[in-house]
């Protein structure tokens, strides 16, 4: 893995552990704006945090009365296109505190490095089954 594969890959491993800890501060700031989400309720453009953090917040707050537990990251394929741009792909399955599954996801990302770190630009939601293979 270069080194620009390894900064995204740990943009991603602490975005995971952010989110299976439900840090909605943290998470927020993981996104570039203006950020874009594809996802199956639609397309949505987010030009400030607190228009992602109006996103997240009640996903959140449904994961904590689910008793969420932590979310693993597998299949995880990285692919650096310049200095600065990177395209992502995973899954993850998401776990109750009891360690049952709850659901599987798979989310494309694109990616750009700014002055304050890697920043995800936009979020596709997908199949579990359809994770990118970028190499």
């Amino acid at each position: 893995m270069t080194k620009l594969e390894q900064e995204v890959d740990q943009l991603f491993d602490d975005y995971f552990r952010d989110f299976g800890n439900l840090d909605l501060d943290a998470i927020v700031d993981y996104f570039h704006l203006p950020c874009m989400f594809t996802t199956p309720f639609g397309v949505f453009v987010f030009t400030t945090a607190a228009e992602v953090d109006g996103f997240w917040r009640p996903r959140f707050d449904d994961l904590r009365s689910q008793e969420f537990g932590h979310t693993e990251r597998s299949e995880a394929s990285i692919k650096v296109l310049t200095d600065d741009t990177a395209i992502a792909s995973s899954l993850a399955t998401r776990f109750n505190k009891d360690g049952k599954q709850m659901e599987r996801r798979g989310a494309a990302f694109t990616v750009r490095k700014a002055d304050a770190g890697w920043k995800i630009v936009a979020l596709i939601h997908h199949s579990p089954d359809n994770v990118v293979k970028l190499s």
